[in-house]
């Protein structure tokens, strides 16, 4: 593996938000269980730097995990992913155009998941998961995942060390 190993976190926005009034990040916006695994991950050092994080949002689209919103509320519904998915596709061709990913790890609700059809054919030289089970075991897995990350860029870091 070469340091420049790159891994790719697609996930849907939350219902349960932060209500502060202002802008935040998306990533202290959102309060749903992957968001809090996230920040969990982010304050205990497991967050790899490695690992860039796209949302899914009903409201705007596909965005960053830094992307400062407002608080909301609009749910996704098969409606919205209609009128959704051309521009999520595109900004999402436009995102990975200078970067290939070994790994995308995608965890979208069934709504969302129509937002993003055809996503193998963006990411044809990538590994794809997608996210299964009952909530819990989705972020027990999510948790793992990003664990798992961080390790291999740990490795990844001390082998261009020793060599």
């Amino acid at each position: 593996m070469n340091s420049k190993t790159r891994y790719l976190l697609i996930l849907a926005c939350s219902r349960r938000k932060c209500s502060d009034i202002g802008l935040l990040s998306a990533l202290d916006r959102y309060d749903g269980g992957s968001y809090r695994v996230l920040r969990k991950a982010k304050r205990e050092g497991y967050l790899a730097e490695n690992v860039d994080i796209l949302i899914i949002s009903a409201k705007y689209g596909l965005i960053e995990v830094s992307t400062p919103i407002a608080d909301y509320q609009q749910r996704m519904n098969s409606k919205r992913a209609s009128q959704l998915k051309s521009q999520v596709i595109q900004a999402l061709k436009n995102y990975v155009r200078e970067k290939a990913y070994s790994q995308v790890y995608v965890d979208l609700g069934q709504d969302y998941s129509t937002v993003v059809e055809g996503l193998e054919d963006l990411f044809s030289g990538s590994a794809i998961i997608y996210a299964r089970g009952r909530i819990g075991e989705r972020l027990k897995n999510l948790k793992n995942w990003l664990i798992a990350k961080s390790q291999e860029e740990l490795s990844e870091l001390s082998a261009k060390f020793t060599t």
